[in-house]
């Protein structure tokens, strides 16, 4: 997917996720005072130790100082020289330059212990946020963003946006600091030839600026080539049966090959423009140094404005600047995939989560008289699922709903716990709009069992009791597992309830995979109950047990059963027949077959001669 550049950067777009990264920084404030406060001291002693030349050189051949710089040398360490004691005088200076050493790493290392803790636990934080806002996104999100792109923004966009703070805090701080002070030092040697000096900021940033927008829009690019290139992987391995069943292996290869080809030629263009920075800085520093050293020698040798150290002095801080310029060159390039990988994350953090588009103020407990949909219409993208569909259902119901595939089947229950909201129309609770109620204390009514059942790799406990976080006993458990024809099974598992059961349930079978999902139902015993077909996928014996599980779970409930298999809804209370998402025909069972409609001929399919199982 191509990315358009725009002619004109505009820097509103990175102020504000500079900011955005702040308030993750905040919570460590200290950690960065810390990291800022050890940079700026070591920056001072770096610079100090370079200025030590000069006395150092004018020991050496006894030649007078003079100038702002020695003025200040000499009050701070004029009491460690002997002008008649010339190696005394050097030995102290020596000694100086390695106490300052010392200092200097013992504060870089200091410096580097709180930067890499701030470093990892801004991380972590950005990283925890994310996943804990993924999990509260609306799902109509999750059904428009691949998997592996989720899991690329939030495992490895996560950890190259943490290359902002190791640059901007870290690394950059510090060269910053040595630039600064270097500076200042040499303005009060020779302002003429800083002046000179100055010329490298502007050069580097006009130089630079084209390969610095190229590089992040290379890098965003390159981030949603890493998510396509993990979602083929990620849609390969949860599929693996089918890959393998139908001998899919090359094709899969083929698909990732080319994700993988796309991602590595990507990766070679940027790397080819993130590399050029090294070379421009370097070139332009030691242009600008010579160029210092062939004025700075006409000030020596013609006007007579400076002496010989004071120039190799100030030469050598200039050279000394060139390490943490080009650090600091090299910080928009590093900063630029990680601000991409950022705008990635945040795209995500910035997405209203369900909970900021709760409008509902009222909390319901129960389900006293029942479920009323008014002429509720839904339309997913423009596309129309379901058009002005009303029935009520009341409270105790078995509410069966049947169509071909693509009706709005599942769309229809879905609208119960709000995962989506009705276009046009209500549907109402009691006479309450589902809109004004909060989203908890809805979906605290609804238990939901799926033919698709989801189980975690987790123990059988667990599993059971997912979500509740020590709210029922192992008593409790226990009798839900008798309840769903479950503790049986489980109780013959390695370690019975503490068996981890593995990804996706590996170590069960479908009925049992089932009857683990009735029984977590059965825990929460909610009011209202959807039912996707639980049986249509099963063995006879593990349909009978899911069955006898499945008929005590609807016990006492308002039910909403998506059938696929007529024969499970013979005794339903209602039957909604869907028709290209229209309610086309209402009845029960008898009703329904004696019309000799839509309904009759979807039983006519199933059941050619008019038998029926049991």
């Amino acid at each position: 997917m191509g990315v358009s550049a725009a002619p004109i950067p505009d820097l509103r777009p990175r102020a504000g996720l500079y900011r955005k990264l702040l308030a993750f920084l905040r919570p460590h404030w200290w950690r960065m005072a810390g990291t800022i406060g050890c940079n700026l001291v070591a920056a001072v002693l770096d610079v100090f130790t370079v200025t030590l030349l000069i006395p150092f050189l004018s020991a050496l051949f006894g030649l007078p100082q003079a100038g702002p710089v020695t003025e200040i040398q000499e009050q701070l360490i004029g009491r460690f020289l002997d002008a008649s004691d010339r190696m005394g005088s050097l030995r102290n200076i020596l000694l100086l330059i390695m106490a300052a050493v010392v200092a200097k790493n013992l504060l870089v290392w200091v410096s580097s212990q709180l930067g890499a803790s701030l470093q990892e636990y801004v991380t972590r934080d950005l990283r925890n946020s994310l996943y804990a806002h993924v999990q509260r996104l609306p799902l109509p999100f999750f059904t428009r963003t691949k998997t592996g792109q989720l899991l690329a923004r939030v495992l490895n966009d996560t950890q190259q946006t943490k290359a902002v703070i190791t640059e901007a805090v870290t690394r950059s701080i510090q060269s910053a600091a040595v630039v600064l002070t270097s500076m200042i030092v040499l303005f009060r040697i020779s302002w003429r030839l800083t002046l000179l000096a100055l010329v490298i900021a502007p050069l580097l940033i006009g130089l630079l600026q084209p390969i610095l927008r190229s590089l992040r829009r290379g890098h965003r690019k390159l981030s949603n080539q890493f998510g396509d290139m993990t979602a083929v992987v990620q849609e390969a391995v949860s599929g693996i049966r089918l890959v393998k069943s139908f001998g899919g292996e090359e094709y899969e290869d083929a698909r990732f090959r080319d994700a993988s080809n796309r991602y590595a030629r990507g990766m070679m263009r940027v790397s080819r423009l993130g590399q050029l920075a090294l070379p421009i800085t370097e070139t332009v520093g030691t242009a600008v140094a010579v160029i210092i050293l062939w004025f700075g020698a006409r000030e020596v040798l013609e006007r007579g404005t400076m002496d010989g150290q004071t120039l190799i002095g100030f030469l050598a801080l200039t050279l000394r600047m060139l390490q943490p310029l080009k650090q600091l060159s090299q910080v928009p390039t590093v900063a630029t995939q990680s601000l991409a990988a950022a705008e990635r994350v945040f795209e995500v953090l910035d997405a209203e989560s369900e909970a900021g588009r709760d409008r509902g103020t009222r909390t319901v407990s129960g389900l006293s008289q029942g479920i009323e949909f008014d002429h509720v219409s839904f339309a997913y993208e423009e596309a129309p699922v379901l058009d002005d569909v009303s029935f009520a259902a009341r409270r105790g119901d078995v509410t069966a709903i049947v169509g071909a595939s693509g009706a709005g089947k599942t769309t229809l229950v879905d609208l119960l716990p709000r995962f989506f909201e009705p276009t046009r129309g209500r549907v109402l609770f009691d006479g309450v709009d589902t809109r004004e109620i909060t989203l908890p204390s809805l979906r605290a009514l609804t238990g939901i069992v799926s033919q698709d059942t989801v189980v975690f790799n987790d123990t059988v406990r667990s599993n059971l009791a997912y979500g509740t976080a020590g709210r029922f006993t192992d008593e409790q458990v226990v009798a839900a597992a008798r309840a769903a024809n479950a503790h049986d099974f489980i109780m013959q598992l390695p370690q019975g309830y503490e068996t981890v059961l593995g990804e996706r349930g590996t170590r069960l079978s479908g009925g049992q995979r089932q009857r683990i999902a009735i029984a977590r139902a059965l825990l929460v015993d909610p009011p209202i109950l959807i039912l996707d077909e639980a049986t249509s996928a099963l063995d006879t014996e593990s349909e009978r047990l899911v069955q006898e599980a499945i008929e005590r779970l609807l016990r006492g409930r308002t039910v909403f059963v998506i059938a696929h298999r007529l024969s499970t809804i013979a005794h339903a209370t209602q039957i909604l027949v869907l028709e290209q998402g229209k309610l086309v025909e209402r009845g029960t069972h008898d009703d329904l077959l004696a019309r000799r409609g839509t309904y009759h001929r979807l039983h006519a399919l199933q059941f050619p001669r008019g038998g029926e199982a049991a």
